[in-house]
């Protein structure tokens, strides 16, 4: 309802008004405070104008109201005398309106919570100030750089390499755009030109900036991480007066701004602004404080065109790549793309003398330059290019890594909008396809199609980016591409590379034995796809089955294995995507996994009952069935995608062998979901303070730390849970342990301790990631008892709808678990109210002498085969191929409130009317990237969600729920969600729990949010990053750190005497080096950004966690999986240098090689300790530590347990984040 507001003072401001009322309306006579969830009224007030200048308003308005009842309640308050409106001594006058609000408004201010206007106001102000443009006269391309002859402290300069002049006033303007955080510089003359290129620099892009004058001109140099955006958009496009789709697409991203600075756009993308008057320095100054950007630095920059990067330059450039081979090429390459050097560095000053390394050192040479680019990356100021080759020349050659099965060194490369950036060779896992070519793995890369700042690309909703997807990813995927000298062509993806939007190419090559490889060839290899075949995206899907990462096992015959039928119905299986296996053949797909892995993984760990596999055209899981004898596997027609090569004899590759229960964590959706469904959000802020309070008091013990690390799986490359368990049964302990013989006093863990537990409380602050007690997370199989039934078995024991079974065992010390009782079953991403069921957990498996086919199974949850349709399919629309499900036992989670669970229907398939090509394929991907919004739609859920009263009820977010289940199918079925149909935000702002995601969240963009996510974002506070340690540089002759204090007693009685000397200590150096090389290589190498100060902190890469703030999660976690594989391989590369544990310690033989081993690793210890102060020592040290307990536990000198869970090999298993 509206009501007319009188005799408003003139100088109140709309926000005067909205306070005054508001202190009426959010008084307990008008607020409910018995209900705990009941919100402050919301409403809108709009003044009229004033025809004078100077006031604000002419004294009238009107208060809009979201229902009547209200509007008359206020108005009855305001005539009680003594109770009347006044504004700086006036009273004002209430009327009721003929007006009625619309429904939309009157919908928004319904469900909507109330914001203090003091958000509002300071941002009208803010915008008020900026709406301003500066003349731009010139825009210049180019790149920084140093003469040889200029010492490193004077200034750079900067060349000149494409430039953009604009005499006429209006033809250029720069403006600052604060909503979106950027700058925005428009060019074009809308007198004379139809279109305006637009370049677009984001305050956060934004590294440095410098003002001066040069001959009179003022000027700006903008030093950026990335390239800026370019976008096209038509001055004069025709209106129809409808906003939301007038404001649609109308600006088209580009690459470049025209064909010649096309050319140069890969290489330098650094910006020089002139503008047009002296006086527009001082304003953009003005300007960036108002913004709340670093204002840029007064200082001379030289700058002039030496044309760098001509087209004629880079033929040359490129004609010298010849000369060298690939390996090498590519790190040349990648020093000038990723704008380490120009190509008059290479050409003229280092030509030579990598000539003269190449000639000298040829296996390693690539290795070498590889170690070059990470120091020019990280380089001291002081330093010159020169300096660092020289500095890498001076060591050591680097040693060949021996790798794990199953992993292979690739390189990577990153088509951005305007350039490639090239990385590697590093460690990653391999696949089917490329174990068949061992001894060639060079000829295939990984490409990542990402933004200019490798994030995945987003449009917002003025932006097309679908021509310049065409003309950039289009080109690479269809027409390949040359790197250093090599022609590739698309190959194919795996289904979770899709989703980071890289795929595979292949430079074809000549095999031996198996002629010309070509990508077409090893398509056509795979299987038959005529099922398939006309449906693109389903054709790519099958083929992303080989290569998916995974690791080899064992070879079984066709006569071992069987196809039987499913159970259920079309579209519901119960068994939708789940196998058996024989005891026997577990037993050697276990055998298998274990002798590729240390001995401790089989020790540590529960042999599996289940495995994800692809074999063949299978995909899927299998399960061990105790009725099964001899070597037989039996799959379902559920899990035939295509008809795999006709071969004899095949491998059964392992995705993943689940010999180990996941812990349970809650995360943002589910909170949201449990919250609407009847959970008191005080339930969620109580398990949250219980795990804040144990991360905090983590540090009080050394067997709490370890707790930390392995509970959280920190450190694992590091072997941390090990350290710990280790420095306690030598008698360390921490200040507030008083039996601890030694006090841990070591500025270095205590580092590593305040980086756990910052990334621990990250995880909880940012994504609610709780950990539930007594909860757990576990592989979904089928009961197979129906399926025993119906092959004629009798007496046999099955689940009933709405039953579970599951056992969990974490390690073999521990007794098993048979989880019962009233239980949540939820299938992350959660979305839809009924996306979290309610079940039931039988317990142990009853002993009264019925069939059971689950009866010896553990950590796996057994869903039951019975009911109207799978349970599976009710929780997000799962199935059994490998899905993860959540079983929360915590009676305080239980909801009250029942929501019946989505239909999920399938959805038809784009299908074309003829067979599919690998064109098709690639359209697919193009059309995919540009369509991959199920995080942007997740995330707007949650913000709806949040802005509501209804909540995830909201019938926006019920229909938010329908995209998203579309877009989880997107993949396979080809059909793509349009974001632009999809329901928005019912207000601008953001809950505060989106902060997370912001580099540098203002007040102006959020609200305070009064969901349980709010409260529990709110009460966190994060731990202040430690500040690093400066150890002295002197060398001390002895060691008198607390930790060597505690370890000499046990060398000397090991070893006899514990002394050691510069001398002996010697041939530990070249190890150390190679170790240190490889730490700073893998620290710049998987930071979120490619500028100096973003690269990782020795801290970071021991305890396994990247703590840079980052908006999307999914890149952070892809960065993190692959730092730790990385560390990982380089750690055990030490490891087995200094010390490798005996299979047979107690065998007479072996004492000799353990004294020896130990002493290895007691010298590698000394030296790192010793010379603290160098990169890369202390993480050094804590391998060297490692080796040392596993010599002094092989030795019987202490009795340590072996590391439970595997550390040395566990890798995180989480659950998909909601942004995921």
């Amino acid at each position: 309802m509206e009501i007319e507001l009188r005799y408003i003072p003139f100088a109140a401001s709309q926000w005067d008004v909205k306070r005054t009322i508001g202190a009426i309306l959010h008084s307990d006579e008008f607020l409910d405070t018995s209900d705990p969830n009941a919100r402050p009224i919301n409403f809108d007030v709009e003044l009229n104008k004033h025809k004078a200048i100077e006031a604000r308003n002419n004294g009238t308005g009107k208060l809009i109201l979201p229902d009547a009842a209200i509007a008359h309640k206020l108005m009855r308050h305001a005539r009680v005398p003594g109770q009347q409106i006044r504004m700086n001594g006036r009273k004002l006058f209430l009327t009721g309106s003929p007006n009625k609000p619309s429904m939309k408004t009157k919908e928004r201010l319904q469900k909507t919570l109330y914001l203090n206007p003091e958000i509002e106001e300071q941002l009208e102000d803010k915008l008020e100030k900026l709406n301003v443009g500066l003349h731009v006269e010139k825009l210049q391309f180019g790149v920084f750089y140093r003469r040889p002859e200029d010492r490193p402290t004077e200034s750079r300069r900067f060349s000149v390499e494409h430039e953009v002049a604009y005499k006429n006033r209006s033809a250029g303007m720069l403006e600052f755009e604060y909503m979106r955080k950027l700058i925005r510089i428009v060019l074009g003359d809308q007198r004379t030109e139809e279109y305006a290129y637009n370049v677009v620099i984001t305050f956060a892009n934004i590294r440095k900036m410098a003002a001066g004058l040069d001959f009179g001109n003022p000027y700006i140099c903008f030093e950026l991480h990335t390239p800026p955006v370019f976008q096209l958009q038509r001055f004069h496009r025709t209106l129809t007066g409808d906003s939301w789709n007038d404001e649609r697409k109308y600006r088209m991203r580009k690459d470049s701004l025209s064909q010649p600075h096309a050319a140069v756009a890969p290489y330098a993308h650094h910006l020089r602004i002139i503008l047009h008057e002296q006086s527009d320095l001082d304003k953009f100054i003005f300007l960036c404080k108002t913004a709340e950007i670093k204002s840029p630095v007064k200082a001379y920059i030289d700058a002039c065109k030496r044309e760098f990067f001509t087209p004629k330059r880079i033929y040359k450039f490129d004609q010298i790549l010849k000369e060298f081979d690939w390996l090498v090429a590519f790190q040349l390459e990648a020093l000038l793309r990723n704008g380490l050097l120009n190509t008059e560095d290479i050409m003229e000053r280092f030509y030579g003398p990598i000539t003269q390394l190449c000639a000298r050192s040829p296996k390693t040479a690539a290795d070498t330059l590889r170690l070059f680019t990470e120091n020019l990356v990280s380089k001291d100021p002081q330093d010159t290019p020169m300096d660092c080759f020289q500095k890498v020349m001076s060591k050591n050659e680097p040693e060949h890594t021996e790798l794990p099965p199953g992993n292979f060194h690739c390189h990577h490369v990153t088509v951005t909008p305007s350039r490639l950036l090239l990385e590697g060779p590093f460690v990653i896992q391999s696949n089917r396809v490329i174990r068949q070519y061992r001894g060639y793995e060079d000829h295939f890369i990984r490409v990542d199609f990402r933004d200019e700042d490798r994030l995945q690309y987003r449009w917002d909703r003025e932006t097309d980016g679908t021509s310049l997807l065409e003309d950039r990813v289009g080109s690479h995927l269809k027409r390949g591409f040359t790197l250093a000298g090599r022609d590739f062509e698309f190959l194919a993806y795996s289904s979770s590379a899709l989703r980071e939007h890289a795929v595979w190419f292949i430079n074809p090559f000549w095999h031996p034995e198996k002629g010309l490889v070509t990508a077409e060839g090893i398509r056509q290899s795979l299987g038959d796809f005529s099922s398939v075949i006309k449906c693109p995206s389903k054709y790519a899907a099958r083929l992303a089955q080989a290569f998916t990462a995974t690791d080899p096992s064992v070879d079984i015959r066709r006569d071992q294995w069987e196809i039987m039928n499913d159970l259920g119905k079309e579209p519901y299986l119960f068994t939708d995507g789940v196998g058996t296996i024989s005891p026997e053949l577990g037993n050697m797909i276990w055998d298998a996994l274990c002798a590729a892995r240390d001995e401790s993984y089989r020790f540590n760990n529960i042999q599996p009952s289940a495995y994800q596999i692809r074999f063949l055209g299978f995909k899927g899981m299998v399960v061990v069935d105790h009725r099964l004898t001899g070597i037989k596997m039996r799959l379902r027609e559920s899990m035939n995608k295509f008809q795999g090569p006709e071969e004899e004899t095949a491998t059964i590759e392992i995705a993943r062998a689940f010999e180990r229960p996941n812990t349970c964590y809650l995360n943002r959706p589910l909170v949201m979901i449990l919250e609407d469904r009847g959970v008191d959000k005080e339930m969620f802020i109580q398990l949250q303070r219980d795990a804040v309070g144990a991360i905090n008091m983590s540090s009080d013990k050394i067997l709490a730390c370890r707790q930390l690390f392995r509970s959280h799986s920190l450190g694992n490359s590091f072997r941390m849970g090990y350290i710990w368990q280790f420095l306690a049964a030598i008698g360390m302990g921490t200040i507030y342990e008083k039996t601890a013989r030694v006090t841990l006093q070591d500025p270095f863990f205590e580092r590593l301790i305040q980086y756990a537990k910052n990334d621990v409380l990250r995880s909880i602050k940012h994504s609610a990631r709780i950990p539930v007690p007594k909860s757990w997370l576990l592989v979904g199989v089928a009961d197979e008892g129906v399926a025993y039934i119906e092959e004629g078995c009798e007496n046999v024991f099955t689940l009933g709808p709405n039953q579970i079974y599951a056992c969990v065992q974490p390690s073999p010390d521990e007794a098993p678990i048979y989880l019962k009782g009233p239980v949540i079953l939820a299938r992350s991403p959660v979305v839809h109210p009924g996306d979290v069921q309610r079940v039931e957990a039988i317990g142990e498996p009853p002993g009264d002498g019925k069939l059971c086919f689950f009866k010896d199974l553990k950590n796996v949850v057994v869903l039951p085969c019975a009911g109207q349709r799978s349970l599976a399919s009710m929780l997000g629309g799962g199935d059994l191929d490998g899905d993860l499900y959540s079983i929360i036992c915590e009676d305080t989670l239980l909801p009250t409130e029942h929501a019946d669970a989505a239909e999920y229907p399938p959805v038809d398939k784009h299908n074309l009317d003829r067979d599919s090509t690998v064109e098709d394929i690639c359209d697919f991907i193009i059309e995919y990237i540009d369509s991959d919004v199920l995080g942007l739609l997740s995330d707007r859920h949650l913000v709806i969600a949040d802005q509501s009263r209804e909540g995830t009820r909201d019938q926006r977010c019920i229909e938010l729920a329908k995209l998203c289940s579309q877009a989880v199918d997107y993949p396979k079925n080809g059909v793509k969600v349009d974001i632009q149909n999809a329901p928005n935000r019912l207000i601008p702002f953001k809950p505060d729990w989106k902060q997370a995601e912001d580099n540098a969240p203002r007040t102006t963009d959020y609200y305070t949010s009064d969901r349980a996510l709010g409260e529990l974002y709110r009460s966190v506070h994060l731990i202040a990053t430690p500040k690093a340690v400066q150890f002295e540089r002197e060398y001390p002759t002895r060691l008198t750190d607390s930790i060597s204090l505690a370890l000499i007693p046990h060398i000397q009685s090991a070893l006899g005497s514990a002394e050691t000397s510069k001398a002996e200590e010697g041939p530990i150096k070249p190890i150390f080096d190679q170790y240190a090389d490889e730490l700073r290589y893998i620290c710049a190498t998987h930071s979120l950004s490619d500028s100096p100060e973003s690269r990782l902190v020795e801290e970071e890469a021991v305890v396994g966690t990247i703590t840079a703030v980052c908006s999307q999660t999914r890149f952070r976690n892809d960065r993190t999986y692959r730092m730790r594989l990385h560390t990982k391989v380089v750690v055990d590369g030490v490891r087995r240098k200094l010390y490798q544990s005996p299979k047979e310690p107690s065998a007479p033989s072996a004492t000799g090689a353990m004294r020896y081993g130990l002493r290895q690793a007691w010298l590698a210890w000394s030296y790192a300790m010793k010379g603290r102060h160098r990169p890369g020592a202390n993480s050094f040290a804590i391998v060297a530590l490692g080796c040392i307990a596993s010599a002094l536990a092989d030795m019987n000198v202490i009795s340590l347990k072996p590391e439970k869970r595997s550390e040395a090999n566990a890798e995180e298993e989480d659950e998909e984040d909601e942004e995921d």
